[in-house]
Order: C-alpha cells, then sequence, then structure tokens
C-alpha cells in the first residue's frame, strides 16, 4: 500500500495500478465550501513562516562555509532576480501542509484491469471527470460505473456539471443504486425514461436532451426492512437486481449492503480485486440513543453488525466520521456553530470508527464527510491527535484529503 501525489498535479508521472488505486475528488460533507478569508490568511502565515526558517538555516549553514562573508549573490547561486528567487524558494521547498478540499463526496477507484469506479457524484465529480476525460482523448470504450450511495444532493449535485455527461466520444455511465436514487436522477435530468415533466429543471436547467452520455440505470435492490426501495412505481426505465447479487466489472467485485441513514436508504460498497480490498461507507450512523428497543436505534445496531462483518481484514475504509460523540450529543458545537443535538442526522462519529478498526481488524481508515462548520486549523489538529492514537498500533486512521491517491 502507498500515497501517490496529488492527483491534479498534471506533472504526476501515471504509474501502473496493481490491485486498486483509490482517489478521493470530495471529501466534505452536506455542502461545498470555500476556505474563509481568515483560514487561508493561516494557511499563508504558515507557509511564510516555514520559508523564513528553512532560509535561515540555510544562510547560516552556507555563511559558516564561506568564513562569515556569504552575500545574496552567492545564497542564491547567481544575481537576485524573479528567476533566482524563485528558483531558490523551489530548492528550499514547501511545508507538508494538509489541505482537506472543499469539494462534496466523490471517490474513483481504477482497477489492476483498466476499469473506473466512482463512488458518489458530488461536487468533487468535476475534477474526476475532466481529468479521465482528458486521459481517455483517444479511447473510444468509455466506459464508467458509478455507485451511488444514496440520493441526497450532496453525493449527486456535480453530475450534471461533469465532462462525463458532455464530452465526444461519448460516455457510457452504468449508474447503480437504490431505486430512490435512480428516481431522484430520473425526475430531474430524464435520463432514463426520456420523460420531461413538471420536475425536471427543478435543480438544474439540463436534461437529458443537452448530454452526449448514455445512461444504463441498474437498482440494487433491498429488503424493505434493510431500509430498502418502499416507493411503488408502475414501471422502472432501468434493471432491477437484487442487493446480495454480486456486481463483477472485469475481475473486480463490487458487493452493496445497506447502511443507516435515517428514513433514507443508503448503501456502502466492498470493493475487492487480486487480493487488496477497499470499503466505502458513507452517511451512515451508528445511532447512540438512550432506548435499545428503539426501532431506529435497532435498525442502526443491525446495520452496523453488517458493516462491521464487510469491512473485517480490509485493506483501506473510508467512514463518515463528522462529529465528535460530543457535538453529535449536542454538548458542544464545531467550530463557531453553537451546540445542536445530531442524533438521526445519519451520520457517524469520530469515536465509532476507532471501535470498528478493533472490531474488523482494518489496516487503514480514511474519514471524511468533514462537517462544513469544521474549519481547517481545526482539521489539522483532528489528523495530528488522530495519528498520536494510531502510533505503534497495527492500523492508522487520517482524515481524508480532497485530489489525494492511495494505491493498494
Amino acid at each position: 500500500m502507498s500515497t501517490q501525489p496529488r492527483a491534479g498535479h498534471s506533472n504526476t508521472t501515471i504509474l501502473p495500478v496493481r490491485d486498486l488505486r483509490v482517489t478521493f475528488w470530495g471529501t466534505r460533507g452536506s455542502c461545498p465550501i470555500f476556505p474563509a478569508p481568515h483560514e487561508v490568511e493561516e494557511f499563508t502565515r504558515q507557509v511564510a513562516v516555514y520559508s523564513i526558517v528553512k532560509a535561515l538555516q540555510d544562510f547560516a549553514a552556507k555563511s559558516e562555509s564561506a568564513g562569515g562573508k556569504l552575500t545574496i549573490e552567492q545564497l542564491l547561486g547567481g544575481p537576485m532576480t524573479q528567476g533566482s528567487m524563485e528558483a531558490y524558494q523551489t530548492r528550499l521547498g514547501l511545508p507538508n501542509l494538509p489541505i482537506y478540499g472543499g469539494e462534496t463526496t466523490c471517490v474513483e477507484v481504477e482497477t489492476g484491469d483498466g476499469n473506473h469506479i466512482i463512488l458518489d457524484a458530488g461536487s468533487g465529480v468535476r475534477h474526476c471527470a475532466l481529468r479521465l476525460a482528458k486521459r481517455w482523448t483517444n479511447r473510444t470504450d468509455r466506459n464508467v460505473h458509478m455507485f451511488f450511495s444514496h440520493e441526497h444532493l450532496d453525493h449527486r449535485s456535480g453530475l450534471a456539471f461533469s465532462r462525463f455527461c458532455f464530452a465526444q466520444p461519448p460516455f457510457t455511465l452504468n449508474i447503480y443504486g437504490t431505486g430512490q436514487m435512480l428516481t431522484a436522477l430520473d425526475t430531474i435530468f430524464g435520463i432514463f425514461s426520456k420523460d420531461i415533466n413538471q420536475t425536471t429543471h427543478f435543480d438544474d436547467p439540463l436534461d437529458y436532451r443537452l448530454m452526449s452520455a448514455k445512461f444504463n440505470g441498474i437498482e440494487l435492490r433491498a429488503p424493505i426492512h434493510t431500509g430498502g426501495d418502499t416507493m411503488i412505481r408502475r414501471a422502472r426505465p432501468w434493471k432491477v437486481q437484487d442487493i446480495d447479487k454480486t456486481v463483477h466489472i472485469g475481475n473486480t467485485t463490487v458487493t452493496a449492503f445497506p447502511v443507516y441513514h435515517g428514513a433514507c436508504p443508503c448503501l456502502g460498497y466492498k470493493i475487492q480485486h487480486g487480493k487488496s480490498t477497499f470499503v466505502f461507507c458513507t452517511d451512515h450512523e451508528r445511532r447512540h440513543g438512550p432506548d435499545p428497543e428503539d426501532p431506529r436505534q435497532k435498525a442502526s445496531m443491525e446495520a452496523e453488525a453488517r458493516l462491521l462483518e464487510h469491512c473485517k481484514n480490509a485493506d483501506v475504509a473510508y467512514f463518515d466520521g463528522q462529529y465528535y460523540l460530543a457535538e453529535y450529543l449536542g454538548q458542544k458545537g464545531i467550530g463557531s456553530s453553537p451546540p445542536t443535538p445530531r442524533m438521526d442526522w445519519g451520520h457517524s462519529c469520530i469515536e465509532d470508527i476507532f471501535n470498528r478498526v478493533h472490531s474488523a481488524n482494518i489496516k487503514h481508515i480514511f474519514i471524511g464527510h468533514h462537517d462544513p462548520d469544521r474549519e481547517w486549523p481545526e482539521q489539522v489538529q483532528m489528523d495530528r491527535d488522530l495519528e498520536a492514537q494510531s502510533s505503534g498500533k497495527p492500523f492508522k486512521i487520517e482524515l481524508a484529503r480532497g485530489d489525494s491517491t492511495i494505491d493498494l
């Protein structure tokens, strides 16, 4: 298992994929965000401090070698010009300050046999689609397999703005998800039924007639008691298969399973190729209610047990960890927001993830769906705390960073 350079770097060498290559294009929860001015200022300040420290250390070392008579030209390696100063900064390098990103959920999985699986299409899918379209300029077989967790806007808002939908030659998008998820896309864009109705264009001024892509829908139908499809339809303009049936994409298997997101049916996915396993589980709540007989509590714990079973001995897992338990219970606010109880909002706590790593023997966990009120300095501190708690352990837990890649 290894971490590759940031996914968006145009000069990054594309190495062969052994089993699975996982890229996090969007890790923010609920809505996209852009850093507040004071966050940008703090990031800039830390970069400036790093540069000053490195330059002074370099000056001291070189001055000692020069007998205390070092000139600026000697330090820079030539006359003081814009080019020489930029070259000097490049030699000093930049600090490894983490960037968690502001785009909502989208994770790309590239397989060892060349297939591409997209998990959710939040605002981060725009960057994913753009890079893939550039890589596939001369490729005629443009098949992408998209697996959706559920229909909430932050997990589908980027699809209609992605290059997938408008590129030439066209992409074929095989879209898997719950009946509610497929219905949401079809109601807004008519991509499966080719039907334009009074709800079309509610989200965006687009529909299937403006798109070049071919859309194939595959409903993963779960039993009603696990939060399955309770909607009654006379006809489905897509294929239907039982959720227990494994999806095969080349030599890769994708196993869907229901998780708990309150009243909204939601799916997690286990992806396996070769000897590697990646589990994607967002918007799942391990409910911390006072009454174990509450039907919501029972449904949550049943879903948690299913999740643990699918996570056994996984190499990498991506979990929603939007809150600390005190924030979830309304004892503490997030950032500058006031304390608000968040039970039944459909998201997990950081503490729950430590329970999972011990119960399921997961090697590496990335925590995503970062709360929009969670500011950058606090995320950095969270990451440091997670690193300290993982130190010396047979597992690693860290915050997922947008535009980053890990190889399995």
